[in-house]
């Protein structure tokens, strides 16, 4: 027996969904530097977790350590991120930014808040405070 979905639920699913894609399609930086959008969340996440292992991304991301390897080569090619050797486990290699890589992240989460609040700017002051409450009160709800 199927639950019955409210169509107010469905149709704010909807409009989430198509803000997220129209703002992330504006969101061009990791095409300027020739990045795909794995290989820069990638280094959102290698920023995250600080000297991440390589299992450790390829956990989160959910693929193969071989794939991470990958993306990893793109980003050490263009001098955005390191690896090394840990040094209490010799097995282990350890994946960090450089500051090229810090300042590009920085330059992204700047254009996104930019971008942001450019979408935000229809609403005024007070509905956007209501917005923002009833994400953050989403964002922290437990299931």
């Amino acid at each position: 027996m199927s639950q019955q979905i409210d169509p107010l639920v469905e149709r704010l699913g909807l409009s989430m969904w198509k803000v997220q894609r129209k703002i992330a399609s504006q969101m061009s930086l990791h095409q300027e530097i020739g990045l795909t959008v794995p290989q820069f969340g990638l280094l959102r996440m290698i920023a995250q977790e600080q000297n991440a292992r390589v299992i450790q991304l390829a956990d989160k991301m959910e693929v193969k350590s071989s794939a991470v390897t990958v993306m990893l080569d793109r980003l050490e090619l263009l001098g955005l991120s390191a690896r090394e050797q840990d040094e209490h486990d010799r097995r282990a290699v350890i994946v960090t930014l450089t500051d090229k890589g810090e300042k590009l992240l920085e330059e992204g989460k700047n254009r996104f808040l930019l971008l942001l609040s450019e979408h935000l700017a229809i609403l005024k002051p007070e509905e956007l405070q209501n917005f923002a409450d009833y994400y953050q009160m989403l964002d922290q709800q437990e299931r």
